[in-house]
């Protein structure tokens, strides 16, 4: 189940970006490639990670979605949960959980760590890499 639309997503980015777990799982069941890249090489958990779709994110992490996938940006999902994370820590700790990298530096030279003392949230989101 490969289909994708002009932008080169499938239903399963879609899915992810809506947390709707339903439509993820049959999308998953029905063959979808978990990590699959979009033209931008956003993969679903970045999408996921974009619209704090926390559940959509659990499914896609335990079907074996690649954590660490950068864009084409060389930002992975954990820069997308900071950037997007308006004081909600949930969708880092699950990436973090799972072994996504806080210093995993994008095409930029700015990490997931960087990027949250940059806005000034180094603490909230990251409480266990203080110094």
């Amino acid at each position: 189940m490969s289909d994708t639309d002009v932008f080169g997503r499938t239903d399963l980015h879609y899915a992810a970006a809506d947390d709707d777990t339903s439509r993820v799982r049959e999308t998953i069941a029905a063959g979808a490639e978990v990590s699959l890249r979009d033209h931008e090489r956003m993969t679903p958990l970045h999408f996921a990670a974009q619209q704090s779709s926390l559940a959509a994110a659990r499914e896609l992490i335990a079907a074996g979605a690649e954590v660490d996938a950068q864009d084409d940006n060389g930002n992975a999902p954990l820069s997308t949960a900071v950037f997007e994370s308006r004081g909600r820590t949930d969708m880092i700790a699950l990436l973090r959980e799972h072994g996504a990298d806080p210093m995993l530096e994008n095409h930029h030279g700015q990490s997931p760590l960087g990027l949250a003392k940059l806005m000034g949230e180094e603490g909230a989101l990251f409480p266990d890499l203080q110094s």
